[in-house]
């Protein structure tokens, strides 16, 4: 067990604002309003955290294919949904967490200190690494500086590529010296993102080498996480167990996991940038920073179409939220998401939403459809829209599902 620490957060750290407990939220599904005023007061115009940060604030940052990565500005874990790598495997759905995050030690001449942090059960904190965090911004991506006891200044950069499942974590030396080394320890699951991962004999540590990528594919049927570094990698497998989850706890929820670490990277960063690349593709897409509209976000690629996200961490695509958002969010993609929908008319009625998996469609609400009826109508209307709007009328009109009907009066 790693849970073997020294020292705790400052109390302002350990200090969580417990949103979903404060608004008396149990479940997934439920939507957290976050006040303006709130964020403008804590970010200044670049997006730079000010001083008086609150730790357990949240980052999300997205690939366009449904899948993310998030956690908070001390780095601590405190959601089963925050995680470095979660892939769409089906995209929108599908969500697999598979690289949870990481373990980081700097090595300067004046000794060994952490840069990452972690809580352990029952309500350990080890190590002291996000009591050195200076700096964080999150625009245009989530970017912390560290200040060590030495004086020795890092930066540490995330970057998700655009549809494509892949994120990109850049360590940078900012004041220059010799003799600065990282180790990087990564914290593998496997899982569907609605659940804990739990110490297991099935889970394979050993990763396939492939040219310069590391790949390891940790359970069959899930997708592979492949992994290129510049730096030495030294095989140590080992679990860290007891991670502890506050907001899944505050939820009522399971909230203790187990991570596979299979082996230790070492970049030396007097020489050049650490540079670590997580995908679940051979051959991911250059990462670089691109600015990304808030509404961006939520549209996303599916298959060969596009779609609209109802919402992170645990929404997917939903028929009623999408037509109604549709006309304001993005005018541009509308008839091409219509498009992707027209086909799933039955008796009358839009999916509201498609369930993560095989699960069929669920056809469960009784205006999503005639929403759909109002977005097209505002665009011009080929066959294929103009046969489903059709469909929907014909499906009122007769009557559908759950005594859905249109009345005697029209």
């Amino acid at each position: 067990n790693r849970a073997s620490p020294t020292r705790r957060l400052p109390p302002q750290a350990v200090e969580s604002r417990r949103v979903h407990g404060q608004n008396g939220l149990k479940q997934p599904g439920a939507r957290v309003r976050m006040d303006p005023a709130q964020i403008d007061a804590a970010y200044g115009n670049n997006g730079t955290l000010k001083t008086a940060m609150n730790p357990n604030a949240e980052w999300l940052v997205t690939d366009g294919l449904g899948g993310f990565a998030s956690g908070t500005v001390s780095g601590i874990r405190t959601r089963r949904y925050h995680a470095l790598l979660i892939a769409a495997s089906t995209p929108s759905s599908g969500r697999c967490v598979m690289v949870n995050g990481f373990d980081a030690t700097v090595e300067t001449p004046s000794g060994n200190f952490a840069i990452s942090s972690q809580r352990y059960a029952p309500d350990v904190v080890h190590p002291d690494g996000c009591n050195r965090i200076a700096e964080f911004q999150y625009a245009p991506n989530p970017r912390w500086v560290y200040t060590l006891e030495d004086g020795t200044r890092i930066e540490q950069e995330l970057v998700t590529a655009q549809e494509s499942p892949a994120v990109r974590l850049t360590w940078r030396l900012l004041t220059p010296r010799v003799g600065v080394r990282l180790s990087l320890r990564l914290f593998f699951s496997g899982r569907g993102y609605h659940c804990l991962h739990h110490e297991n004999s099935a889970f394979r540590f050993d990763p396939e080498r492939k040219d310069d990528l590391l790949i390891w594919r940790s359970y069959d049927g899930l997708p592979q996480v492949c992994v290129r570094a510049n730096a030495g990698y030294h095989h140590a497998p080992d679990w860290y167990r007891n991670f502890f989850y506050t907001e899944e706890a505050a939820r009522g929820m399971d909230s203790v996991e187990d991570l596979a670490m299979p082996g230790i990277f070492t970049f030396n960063l007097s020489a050049a940038d650490a540079v670590l690349t997580l995908s679940t593709e051979e051959v991911a897409q250059a990462l670089r920073p691109v600015p990304v509209l808030p509404k961006d976000c939520y549209i996303v690629k599916h298959s060969n179409r596009r779609t609209i996200i109802a919402g992170y961490p645990w929404f997917t695509d939903w028929g009623r939220d999408t037509f109604i958002a549709l006309r304001g969010l993005c005018p541009e993609h509308a008839h091409e998401i219509l498009l992707g929908w027209a086909d799933w008319v039955s008796e009358g009625m839009l999916p509201n939403r498609f369930p993560d998996g095989d699960a069929p469609p669920e056809y469960n609400s009784v205006d999503a459809s005639l929403w759909f009826v109002i977005a097209a109508h505002e665009q011009p209307l080929d066959r294929r829209v103009a046969a489903a709007v059709e469909a929907i009328l014909d499906g009122y009109t007769a009557g559908t599902r759950y005594g859905i009907h249109m009345d005697t009066d029209g």
